[in-house]
């Protein structure tokens, strides 16, 4: 079964949506342009702050989805050592084990020498 990005309609799609949500950044940045331009210099708004906010997003997500489209959605592989589980539970018993085996030597050698 074909996953539902790998259809034809999804990637042309993906990427349709990627040229709409561009569009409205460009529409964001024109709108913060021409705020920004109306009055003389001094501290930006909280409106023109949000604007900014609004067109970063805007550029991030439609350039995504118009260049990668798809491939988003891509399952990899994660390496074993950025995994969740960083040691096993078998691992980390050996550990507590070795290092009650050194404290236990530690004791024998402090005994022996008082």
């Amino acid at each position: 079964m074909v996953k539902w990005h790998e259809t034809l309609a999804a990637q042309f799609a993906l990427r349709l949506a990627g040229a709409v949500v561009l569009s409205g950044a460009w529409w964001a940045g024109s709108s913060l342009y021409t705020r920004v331009h109306a009055h003389a210099p001094g501290p930006a708004s909280l409106a023109e702050l949000a604007i900014c906010a609004v067109f970063v997003l805007l550029l991030i997500i439609g350039n995504a989805l118009l260049f990668v489209g798809p491939g988003l959605w891509k399952q990899i592989e994660i390496p074993r050592r950025w995994s969740a589980v960083l040691i096993e539970p078998r691992q980390f018993d050996v550990l507590l084990n070795e290092q009650a085996s050194t404290e236990t030597k530690f004791e024998r050698v402090t005994t022996k020498a008082a």
